[in-house]
């Protein structure tokens, strides 16, 4: 969301559990399951390493012709060699904009991350607000992540919040045209519909967590003639 000023301190967060969980994570777990990276964001974002538990996603973002997000899903680990069935969406949310689907690492982090997630939005918290992305975001020491603007429907409507949970302060974020530093524990509203970079200049990972909040979503209109179900597997039950 555009929100006037490149960056926003919304203050200090406790995330001391989150930071026990990350911890104990293994290589593994980082780079286990890279739907995020290999389908849904753009190039930019290959240097990094993603945990994703909620994501926004409508047809209209793939150019494959899937209609589906769990066709989508299926496909992606097919290509992979790989089951599909522990990568599958665990739920949907509907918004006047686009779906949005919980993952199944949702499930293992969801009892550290939701104090963390509400400390971090309640400066933005209305009634109806729905969290639209939701991922652990990895950039090792060295990498960069190139200028570039969000361009997706969903980034001119939700605030992109980045919530600091390493101390990398040779990271560096340039947001239209100016530097900046994120200190742990803070949680940052993030301009993401200007240009902008990251460079981690130091040797440390930089590890974010990454909150998409959608204040004031409309009225879910459904369209009763849409019958349509994925082709491979069964839907996501819908949450809402």
């Amino acid at each position: 969301m555009d929100i006037g000023v490149p960056l926003r301190d919304l203050g200090t967060v406790e995330v001391a559990g989150l930071l026990d969980r990350i911890a104990r994570l293994t290589e593994g777990d980082w780079t286990g399951n890279n739907f995020r990276r290999d389908v849904l964001a753009s190039g930019v974002h290959s240097a990094t390493d993603n945990i994703l538990m909620k994501t926004e996603w409508h047809p209209s973002a793939s150019g494959t012709g899937i209609r589906h997000f769990e066709d989508l899903v299926w496909v992606w680990a097919r290509q992979r060699g790989v089951a599909h069935e522990p990568f599958m969406p665990i739920g949907r949310e509907d918004t006047d904009l686009w779906p949005v689907y919980t993952m199944p690492d949702w499930l293992d982090f969801k009892e550290v991350l939701q104090p963390v997630i509400d400390q971090a939005i309640a400066p933005l918290y209305r009634p109806g607000g729905v969290v639209t992305r939701l991922a652990l975001v990895r950039l090792k020491g060295g990498g960069a992540i190139a200028p570039h603007i969000d361009g997706q429907p969903m980034a001119a409507r939700a605030h992109r919040i980045h919530i600091s949970l390493s101390s990398t302060p040779s990271v560096e974020y340039k947001i239209d045209g100016r530097k900046f530093t994120m200190l742990k524990g803070h949680a940052y509203d993030f301009n993401n519909r200007v240009r902008h970079s990251v460079k981690n200049k130091g040797k440390a990972n930089r590890i974010n967590l990454f909150v998409d909040y959608y204040p004031d979503p409309g009225l879910v209109l459904r369209n009763p003639l849409d019958v349509s179900n994925p082709v491979h597997v069964p839907p996501a039950p819908l949450l809402n």
